[in-house]
């Protein structure tokens, strides 16, 4: 009787260690879309120092102070009349890692020639009768000082829509259909490459998603287009290891001199106090690593915690702790069986 107990014993402790090894093991340059028809078209007229002259977009090789004109070919193939508003725009970075010419007037501190102070609109707004082609003109004048690396921005032309479209309030900029054209300047052969600054982590809402999220605000210092930049992040409770938040995301561009708020969604609860945050970059052959604290505030935990109620707030407890818990509960719980049993016999 005793080796059949020894026997269910080894049997139910080998259970007992499957199950715990399962419960630690670690799961291995366009035109935006809108619902609007193609109700114009626009076509960068490429002048003589164009550096490749098999791309759409402006790429030119320029001097400091020289002037120059450039011109887009505006078409309107429907049979009613458009009007057009047209902008320069700095290239930005959104937080999703694309570059973006959507809002106008945003400069990081890091950008010395902003692209809009370098361009003027000659005519900001043209109409187009029907079947109707007209050139939209720009005078670029570059900086007195010589500088190494890439100016970018765009050329943004979007479609005025009617009075009584335009007092919709379903209606936004970024909704209207428009074009953009980009345009890179160069003034030397100096090849410079991308580097990158945490600025700042904070918590705060997504402009993507409109949730809590751990914002990251990542700075391309350097006036170079950044691409296929890859980024993982891992959150912790400060003073412990285990990470409450892991999220990576590939392939990002930046715009050159620019910041990214790059947005790490929180989709579990957690509770208020000083957390940590490991960013990691890699690009090419080359590596960053930041680590920053952060704080989450009780006002802030009671907002992430309602957003994510399905979920347990994150334990301040290890997880393999935790685990090594139960397993010895679960051991005292199988010697005292096996005590209670051998006692029985003997009865």
């Amino acid at each position: 009787m005793d080796g059949w107990l020894r026997s269910k014993n080894m049997k139910l402790f080998f259970s007992i260690g499957f199950i715990f090894s399962l419960l630690i093991a670690k799961p291995v340059l366009a035109q935006e879309k809108n619902n609007e028809t193609n109700s114009f078209y626009v076509q960068a007229i490429i002048p003589e120092n164009q550096l490749d002259r098999t791309k759409s977009y402006f790429e030119l090789k320029m001097l400091p102070e020289a002037e120059q004109e450039l011109q887009v070919k505006l078409v309107n193939p429907e049979a009613t009349p458009i009007t057009i508003s047209i902008n320069a725009i700095n290239a930005t970075t959104t937080e999703e890692g694309m570059i973006d010419y959507t809002l106008k007037g945003i400069k990081d501190k890091s950008l010395s020639y902003p692209f809009e102070s370098l361009v003027d609109v000659i005519e900001t707004t043209i109409s187009l009768q029907p079947y109707e082609t007209k050139i939209a003109r720009f005078h670029v004048n570059m900086p007195k000082e010589k500088y190494d690396g890439v100016v970018v921005g765009g050329l943004r032309f979007t479609k005025n829509l009617p009075d009584n479209e335009l007092n919709s309030k379903e209606v936004t900029v970024q909704q209207r259909f428009h074009y953009v054209i980009g345009v890179v300047l160069n003034e030397t052969d100096e090849a410079i490459l991308p580097d990158y600054e945490m600025d700042s982590v904070n918590v705060a809402k997504s402009k993507q998603s409109n949730k809590m999220a751990v914002i990251h605000s990542i700075r391309n210092k350097h006036s170079a287009i950044s691409k296929k930049m890859d980024v993982k992040m891992s959150i912790q409770k400060k003073g412990e290891k285990s990470p409450v938040i892991k999220f990576e995301k590939e392939s990002l561009e930046m715009a050159p001199n620019s910041m990214m708020d790059f947005s790490v969604p929180i989709k579990r609860q957690l509770q208020p106090g000083r957390y940590s945050s490991i960013t990691q970059i890699e690009q090419e052959d080359k590596k960053w690593e930041f680590t920053n604290e952060f704080e989450i505030t009780r006002e802030q935990s009671k907002l992430i915690n309602e957003e994510n109620k399905g979920d347990k707030v994150a334990s301040t407890i290890p997880l393999w702790l935790i685990m090594i818990l139960i397993l010895l509960i679960l051991l005292v719980l199988v010697q005292g069986y096996i005590l209670w049993r051998k006692k029985q016999q003997r009865k």
